[in-house]
């Protein structure tokens, strides 16, 4: 039987479970010796006094640490790994929406299963004991470093979207970490039954929310000696959606709308030899988009030691790798740090491309349906865009919902006539629900203007194809035309104002004809932006203006409607705060 099984490389059963049995004793001798380390501290702990809280015989000690030091070393490694694991990891998650992340932080930092009063006293017990000093610097040093940056780059990012460009992000980081430390020490001189964890993360977030009033609350406690009257029920405050403050309603809506979703970057056609980039600006951060030389990667286009942009142009081409001028940091393209920058990497962001044009999402691990996105070429599919296409933002007077609103209503009516700086026939729309999409076409009409009916004329040799529209949740309008392609992307910057991404790519072709019509096309296109922009700003004045009142809603349209729906849905899963 063994032989047959050493000719097959399989294991006994046994086996198995051997090894099971032997992580199970490692970590309850971990565990002992971290209880040992809370009653006793590091120097006073001994071999013999794990053994008896473990229940094990002191032999077994030997079998999987060398001496007491290193059981001690296992043990402390273990908490720092813990730390990372429950901690750092999911609040690093969430670092391109701030708010939610310095919550979460909160709220795990104070968890009674990173807290406890036993965890705690080792922490210290290191700390606090000169011999012992140096075996937690070596251990938790880098952890701590960690947690220090994730915690500058939160507050930087909060100081970065309010324009509170008088605090310092230093200042208010070491001021939360003091808070945090201050509650942690307090739990250290208390029983565990005795620790009222809601009243620590209740002062933890009173101080951030008095650095940043709107964005944060303190947990809500009941007023003591007061009773309800009598047949009475007490109910918890709720409030409106429309009743949040401004910066905090629009902190909710990064968080429940952008900080898991595909933002166009640009065209393919950017990134097709070893070192290309793109950058662009998302509503919760930076992305850098390379290819290195086998496939494309996106990363956070931001120094992982302070939270500055890496690379600024557009696009263009790296030659070794990323560097950060500022720390002497380098990165490989695909992402891996050199000696100089300690282990600290990129931050990884998703990358997908579907019918040609390259989108990124924040969330390092997220998926795209290829399907679920329009083909860039489902006009012409025999034409490729120019790679010199035009990009640029404008910064606009108006929120970013009332700006996908006005392009909605401007750019995909329901009914033939003007749709932007074009008249069209009568167009379809179709909601894709499920996709969270809507897709128009029309053909274009002739108008009076000699511009718009040269434009409605079709190509020569080439087929009479309409104009299609495509609107992807919750911030990209799509065009495909005859001639190229356009999209239209509204970032959120603060409450009433909003930046507009503009791409512009013509199809690669040759002739005066086809020249001019270009030309055309890139009037026409100017104008419809200027009619939007103009429009979305005009809207939000009249929003904003003192004694506005919403008169009686009339139906909305079909496109708006859908977005407005959304919307909703998607406040109704914002947490309660």
């Amino acid at each position: 039987m063994t032989a047959a099984r050493a000719r097959t490389g399989r294991q006994p059963a046994g086996a198995a479970r051997r090894r099971l049995s032997a992580s199970r004793q490692r970590q309850r001798l971990i565990d002992a010796c971290i209880s040992a380390l809370h009653i006793y501290g590091p120097s006073r702990t001994t071999v013999a006094k794990v053994v008896a809280i473990a229940k094990l015989s002191p032999g077994i000690v030997r079998f999987y640490f060398k001496s007491k030091a290193a059981m001690l070393v296992a043990s402390l490694r273990f908490l720092s790994t813990e730390f990372d694991q429950l901690v750092l990891d999911p609040v690093a998650e969430l670092r391109h929406t701030p708010v939610p992340a310095l919550q979460k932080m909160v709220e795990l930092y104070l968890d009674p299963e990173v807290a406890s009063t036993r965890k705690i006293s080792v922490w210290y017990a290191f700390w606090g004991e000169a011999t012992a000093r140096q075996e937690y610097q070596d251990i938790c040093g880098q952890k701590d470093d960690r947690f220090a940056n994730l915690v500058q780059e939160l507050i930087g990012r909060m100081i970065e979207r309010g324009g509170l460009a008088h605090l310092d992000p230093d200042a208010v980081s070491l001021g939360l970490i003091g808070v945090l430390e201050m509650l942690w020490q307090g739990f250290a001189f208390q029983e565990e039954e005795d620790i009222d964890r809601a009243a620590a993360r209740n002062r933890a977030m009173a101080y951030l929310a008095s650095v940043f009033p709107g964005h944060f609350t303190a947990i809500a406690r009941p007023t003591p000696n007061v009773r309800a009257p009598a047949g009475t029920a007490s109910q918890p405050e709720t409030r409106s959606w429309d009743s949040l403050p401004p910066e905090r309603r629009l902190g909710a809506e990064l968080e429940i709308c952008f900080a898991a979703a595909w933002q166009l970057a640009g065209h393919g056609g950017a990134l097709r030899e070893r070192g290309d980039f793109l950058t662009i600006e998302l509503a919760t951060g930076r992305a850098l988009l390379v290819h290195d030389g086998r496939q494309c990667h996106a990363y956070d286009n931001s120094c992982p030691h302070q939270p500055h942009t890496l690379v600024l142009a557009r696009r263009g081409r790296l030659a070794d790798g990323i560097e950060c001028p500022l720390h002497r940091l380098g990165f490989g393209l695909d992402g891996r740090p050199n000696a100089a920058a300690n282990g600290m990497s990129l931050q990884p962001m998703s990358l997908a491309i579907a019918g040609g044009l390259v989108y990124v999402n924040p969330r390092a691990n997220a998926r795209l349906d290829s399907s679920a996105l329009p083909p860039a070429d489902e006009l012409a599919p025999a034409a490729h865009p120019a790679e010199d296409g035009e990009f640029h933002e404008l910064d606009v007077a108006a929120d970013w919902k009332t700006s996908v609103e006005q392009l909605l209503l401007h750019r995909l009516p329901e009914h033939a006539g003007q749709a932007g700086a074009q008249s069209f026939g009568t167009p379809t729309l179709e909601v894709l629900a499920e996709r969270r999409q809507l897709r128009w076409q029309a053909r274009p009409a002739a108008g009076s203007a000699w511009t718009i009916q040269r434009e409605a004329t079709p190509r020569h040799g080439q087929p009479d194809l309409p104009w299609r529209r495509s609107y992807l949740w919750p911030n990209v309008l799509l065009e495909w035309r005859p001639d190229g392609w356009s999209a239209i992307q509204v970032l959120p910057l603060t409450p009433g104002r909003s930046r507009w991404q503009c791409f512009d790519y013509g199809y690669a072709s040759e002739g005066e004809d086809a020249k001019s019509l270009a030309l055309l096309a890139r009037r026409i296109s100017r104008e419809a932006l200027r009619l939007d922009t103009e429009l979305a700003a005009s809207t939000q004045r009249g929003l904003s203006a003192p004694g506005y009142s919403s008169p009686r809603p009339a139906p909305a349209p079909v496109a708006v409607d859908f977005f407005r729906r959304l919307l909703a849905q998607r406040a109704r899963e914002l947490p309660a705060r």
